[in-house]
């Protein structure tokens, strides 16, 4: 069975060897920042949660501007993906995303008062997968 192009995004997110968000300084410039692939989580192509600690550059970047944008590539394949994120502090979503290995950087477990989760939720795409390319809007 094959599947269509938007699907295929949506599994190439899961695998992608790298991982980049790009957020807004605070002077109004964008800013690039590797994110362990390791550590997303998509249910979508529409959403993603990423996790962080909340004194983070990138989570004080979103606290002033929540726009920002995911790229997510294999060695043949990129996926750009354009929204906006919010910062999730409570314990339901941060257990959702919580993984055992994140006990070294939050030693207080799921609980940890410094760790939070990032949904990303996507507004337009540019995917080139299988050297197909598709762009296009969530609606």
């Amino acid at each position: 069975m094959q599947t269509n192009l938007t699907d295929r995004a949506t599994q190439l997110i899961q695998q992608a060897a790298s991982v980049h968000l790009a957020v807004i300084d605070e002077n109004g410039y964008p800013v690039v920042m590797a994110m362990s692939p390791t550590n997303i989580q998509n249910l979508s192509l529409g959403e993603i949660f990423m996790t962080t600690t909340l004194d983070s550059n990138k989570a004080k970047c979103l606290q002033q501007n929540s726009k920002a944008s995911v790229c997510c590539s294999t060695p043949h394949d990129n996926i750009t993906l354009v929204g906006e994120i919010e910062i999730c502090t409570d314990q339901a979503t941060k257990s959702k995303c919580w993984q055992d290995w994140f006990i070294g950087p939050y030693p207080g477990g799921e609980a940890d008062p410094n760790y939070c989760a990032l949904k990303f939720t996507t507004t337009r795409y540019k995917l080139f997968v299988d050297g197909e390319e598709k762009q296009g809007s969530m609606s």
